[in-house]
């Protein structure tokens, strides 16, 4: 017997939020991957070969200084230039293409499975809607960050609730197909008495995504470290290279965290409006529902 489709528009708590999540990307992950890496790889390369010239010419930089081969102040009249250089502002700008890149397929993902039944996408089928949505949610995303980054700045606590209440932002684009306006007020409007709820979950699916980038991160530099100690000696230039391509891979850790976060999105959206209620309501006695055999959820 096939195993059930996951039913997005569904309210759940918060362990069923947990393993739906891992249940979604058990049933997906192979067609979730080749979209993934396909879509948002030229940026995730772009992004690698940027910092690992960064890290690289900064672990010679410091190098070079510890040795005493260099001395402080010598390599560079302006300290400042060799910390925000060039390779600097490339490394944020592609960290923000890939961070963008990886949202939007994520949602592009989830909107085509919504409005096909369950059915898996194709990289052609994602890329479609991937085309309609990146520039604008790039855009848009600018200044979601800059008042998100200017709350922690000033206060945490601004900076954290800002960051709380606008996680569903990227999916209320792509699945509700709105303007910048209208996508930042939704995203107040659907999270209200539900803001400790999507604290929990949110917090939870990420200390999964980091635990699992960082014992990736840590592995790779370990390993690389030790190859590079045992043959070059040259540890700084080979680590920056080598760990800015290696990481690429945790980027796939990225995607338990947006699932979790999408799926709350529905159970938010579920709770304000009973869209799926709603429709499983007008497919009663038609023969047409593909999600017999739900759990009640109300």
């Amino acid at each position: 017997m096939a195993e059930q489709k996951i039913e997005l528009r569904k309210i759940r708590d918060f362990g069923l939020n947990i393993n739906d999540s891992f249940l979604f990307l058990r049933q997906n992950l192979q067609p979730l991957l080749k979209a993934f890496f396909a879509i948002c790889g030229v940026f995730m390369i772009g992004h690698a070969i940027f910092s690992g010239l960064y890290q690289s010419r900064m672990g010679g930089v410091f190098q070079q200084l510890f040795s005493g081969r260099v001395k402080a102040g010598q390599y560079n009249t302006n300290p400042y230039n060799n910390i925000f250089s060039i390779e600097y502002l490339m490394v944020l700008i592609f960290l923000l293409l890939t961070f963008v890149s990886m949202k939007v397929v994520l949602a592009s993902y989830l909107k085509f499975y919504l409005e096909n039944e369950g059915r898996q996408p194709s990289i052609d089928d994602i890329w479609r809607i991937f085309r309609k949505y990146f520039f604008k949610v790039f855009l848009f995303s600018i200044p979601v960050y800059l008042i998100t980054i200017i709350g922690f700045v000033f206060c945490l606590a601004p900076g954290f609730y800002f960051w709380v209440v606008l996680v569903p932002f990227c999916m209320v684009i792509v699945i509700e197909d709105t303007g910048f306006g209208t996508a930042f007020n939704r995203c107040f409007e659907i999270i209200r008495q539900n803001f400790w709820i999507s604290i929990a979950i949110y917090l939870v699916a990420y200390l999964i995504y980091y635990v699992s980038t960082l014992i990736i991160g840590v592995l790779a530099t370990v390993l690389v470290g030790l190859g590079a100690w045992f043959t070059t000696k040259n540890i700084g230039a080979t680590i920056g290279i080598a760990t800015s391509f290696l990481n690429i891979f945790s980027y796939m850790f990225y995607i338990i965290y947006f699932v979790s976060g999408a799926l709350h999105y529905f159970t938010l959206v579920e709770q304000r409006d009973g869209t799926g209620m709603l429709q499983r309501i007008d497919t009663i006695g038609s023969g047409e529902s593909s999600f017999d055999n739900i759990e009640e959820q109300y």
